[in-house]
């Protein structure tokens, strides 16, 4: 029992830090503002997070899960037809709902730590992995892809969406910003006939 009251508390702290960094910036969230936002003495945080670099990195590791259900529909087409309708797997790769499982404000903020913290360095390294992983083992599964190298497949389609979105959060134009979409989904349709 104290294990799950362990984790929830803990699951609660990060979701707290989570909405102030979205409200805030992760730079002006501190672990006193979360236990104010939280109703909870700092020294509790502490406890479960001793230093802001564990509460990052347990923020990362919160941002990672959140994204990884950006495959959810995929991976329901694959169970019923063993393979994934291209446009399907397009559209869900630029589809806006990565915007809705997470704040591109916090997850840049975390980003922008990796040239000074080797320690969140290694987090987002690993989250970039296991996005890619799990990328490769929905190809992996698809039964039109069964000759390509999907580990090379997976990092290719990760690298213009990357990019594109890095790219494209910096456009305001409604129409450019539509262009240069399809643009890159091209190139993903590209990969995935090629």
């Amino acid at each position: 029992m104290a294990t799950k009251v362990s984790a929830d508390r803990k699951r609660e702290i990060i979701e707290g830090f989570y909405q102030l960094s979205k409200e805030n910036g992760i730079e002006n969230t501190s672990i006193a503002k979360i236990g104010k936002h939280l109703g909870m003495p700092p020294s509790l945080i502490m406890h479960y997070f001793p230093t802001r670099d564990i509460l990052i990195s347990n923020l990362i590791s919160f941002i990672l899960k959140r994204l990884l259900q950006i495959y959810t529909p995929i991976i329901k087409e694959l169970r019923v037809q063993n393979y994934t309708d291209p446009h399907t797997f397009v559209e869900r790769m630029f589809s806006r709902d990565w915007n809705l499982l997470i704040d591109d404000g916090v997850f840049y903020s975390c980003f922008s730590l990796i040239f000074r913290n080797d320690t969140i360095k290694r987090e987002y390294r690993n989250l970039h992995l296991k996005l890619r992983e799990n990328l490769k083992e929905i190809l992996d599964q698809d039964e039109k892809l069964n000759k390509k190298d999907t580990a090379l497949l997976s990092e290719q389609i990760f690298v213009v969406v990357e990019g594109a979105y890095y790219y494209l959060s910096m456009i305001d134009d409604q129409e450019l910003y539509e262009q240069k979409v399809e643009i890159f989904k091209n190139q993903v349709y590209d990969l995935l006939r090629g």
